[in-house]
């Protein structure tokens, strides 16, 4: 991800250390092999972060389904434990009680889990979409600025 960072920096540098085209205040001439040699290092680099963001997400959703798991397999450790109880009134009530308090428990947990996890993945998400708008407008703004030096035959 500083890669991207690092190359992004590197398209500012050259944009701000271009020649202003004379007479004018946002127009530069700027060396256009330079700069798209820059945009070809960040299209090999995008996929990159696409699939370590992708890596996040199927981890989270890794996570999430062992914490399912688990609370399923804690709840049905309790029910078991419950029905072994059942011989006494006052006990069988006992165990209801304590099940009940189990399985809302681990339940609590298993939601816990899941939203902590998905918390996680969107800021890992937002924090690579940041990065790619910035890349994005970037690469517009000096295409932008391309055309225009274009457009007025000003290269």
């Amino acid at each position: 991800m500083m890669e991207i960072y690092s190359i992004l920096d590197e398209l500012e540098h050259i944009i701000k250390e271009s020649k202003k085209v004379p007479f004018s205040n946002s127009f530069v001439v700027i060396d256009s092999n330079n700069f798209l040699d820059r945009l070809d290092k960040i299209r090999a680099v995008l996929p990159e972060e696409l699939e370590i963001a992708k890596n996040i997400i199927t981890e989270k959703d890794k996570i999430v389904e062992e914490a399912c798991a688990e609370a399923e397999t804690f709840i049905e450790e309790h029910k078991d434990k419950a029905a072994k109880l059942i011989d006494n009134n006052e006990i069988t009530h006992n165990a209801m009680v304590v099940a009940e308090d189990v399985v809302n428990k681990a339940e609590i947990t298993a939601t816990e889990i899941r939203r902590e996890a998905n918390e996680y993945a969107d800021d890992v998400l937002k924090h690579i979409e940041i990065v790619l708008q910035k890349g994005l407008d970037t690469v517009s703004e000096g295409r932008n600025e391309l055309k225009n030096a274009i457009d007025n035959n000003d290269v």
